[in-house]
């Protein structure tokens, strides 16, 4: 039963990375999945750290409640493909293509002033 509820986290962890496009540990993409995830998806996904946490002793794993924790991986798998694919990748890609744009101006703006500057223009 343990096992299954480890391969349900893990699920969610891999569709954190595939739609949301984060990296890192659990806790992580959780961190990082603010303003891209519904609020009180995000309160339940912390729930899921605990939960794994809890589940890598055998100890606490006795005292954790697995319909809440296939609950709460059901909804956020809910919410995760409601996500396009790729939406993020893009949004990343854009703003690395929008920095590029504004640094290479930067350099112009500067080597224009430079020959400005020594009297070449």
């Amino acid at each position: 039963m343990h096992a299954h509820l480890n391969d349900r986290i893990g699920g969610i962890d891999a569709l954190l990375a595939e739609r949301l496009h984060l990296t890192g540990s659990l806790r992580d993409k959780i961190a990082d999945a603010r303003g891209r995830l519904p609020r009180v998806a995000l309160a339940q996904a912390r729930e899921l750290i605990e939960a794994q946490d809890r589940l890598s002793n055998p100890a606490t794993a006795r005292a954790l409640d697995p319909a809440r924790v296939e609950a709460t991986c059901a909804m956020l798998e809910r919410h995760l493909h409601a996500v396009p694919e790729g939406k993020y990748r893009r949004r990343a890609r854009s703003a690395l293509i929008g920095l590029v744009a504004v640094r290479l101006l930067i350099v112009m703006v500067l080597f224009f002033a430079l020959l400005v500057w020594r009297g070449f223009l």
